[in-house]
């Protein structure tokens, strides 16, 4: 839905996405009377996962302007890996040799959906290698970000879901509104097919949001993050039949390593 509405600037979207989202939440936390600002003891890590939580939506949405939706959703794939490498960190759970080659696959399927010119040559005008460098970049970022998500997300035990997406969502709201005031790029979407657009992503964000929430606070973030592995398909099924965009043999190799990756830390944790 994004990729539909390429007039608009993607923060003024993410905003529009976040005020209906908001609203959905803020509903929520009215008839459970849940506290707004989360358990006394987790608003740090509370705070952790709103700003994580911008950026990753910023990033994602900016990079979606530079690279294919199969590209972007690739990366964005291959979070178990850096979700392991984090909870290795931050929750104490063992790392060994095993974490580090999955690590070098995936970003070796990174590197491949980069496309450098040094490598490949310029299969592209000079703009769209620049533009496909930047998007992968923007991707990476989007990606580190959810990882840091989903470490918080797994620390939050004691605060609702619907407090920890209200209060990422009222960030981002604050964040980009004041971004495009500044940079005079606010303006409001029309009532037609961008209005009904703007629409379905909110709700189907709010939905995917919950979902995303609640399954952190009972199974382990990195067998969760595994499971979002499926969206390539989809990213490829989408990227061809709405969008009418190429799909390169790089982009498919470097899906191949990345889910190969994420499919073998998945194999381990279910053997461990």
């Amino acid at each position: 839905m994004f990729k539909l509405i390429p007039s608009m600037n993607p923060l003024e979207i993410a905003t529009c996405m976040s005020v209906i989202q908001t609203s959905i939440f803020s509903s929520v936390i009215i008839q459970t009377r849940e506290p707004l600002c989360g358990a006394p003891a987790e608003r740090r890590v509370l705070l952790v996962r709103a700003v994580s939580g911008v950026l990753a939506c910023n990033l994602s949405f900016y990079s979606l302007r530079f690279i294919p939706l199969a590209d972007v959703t690739i990366i964005l794939s291959s979070t178990p890996v850096f979700v392991n490498i984090f909870a290795c960190m931050f929750l104490k759970e063992p790392c060994g040799w095993f974490h580090v080659a999955t690590v070098i696959t995936t970003m070796t399927g990174i590197f491949l959906i980069t496309k450098p010119s040094f490598i490949f040559g310029k299969i592209q005008k000079n703009c769209e290698v620049d533009n496909i460098i930047i998007g992968s970049i923007l991707a990476f970022g989007s990606c580190l970000a959810i990882s840091v998500i989903m470490i918080a997300v797994r620390k939050l035990r004691s605060t609702n879901y619907a407090t920890i997406n209200l209060t990422f969502s009222i960030l981002l709201i604050i964040v980009n509104s004041a971004i495009l005031i500044i940079t005079g790029d606010w303006s409001f979407p029309s009532c037609g097919k961008e209005g009904l657009l703007l629409s379905l992503m909110g709700v189907l964000v709010t939905f995917g949001q919950f979902f995303q929430t609640a399954a952190l606070k009972l199974e382990e973030a990195g067998l969760i993050s595994i499971s979002r592995t499926f969206d390539i398909v989809i990213a490829f099924i989408f990227q061809v039949t709405l969008l009418d965009e190429e799909i390169l043999w790089t982009s498919v190799l470097g899906a191949v390593l990345i889910c190969s990756g994420v499919g073998l830390l998945g194999w381990k944790k279910w053997k461990g």
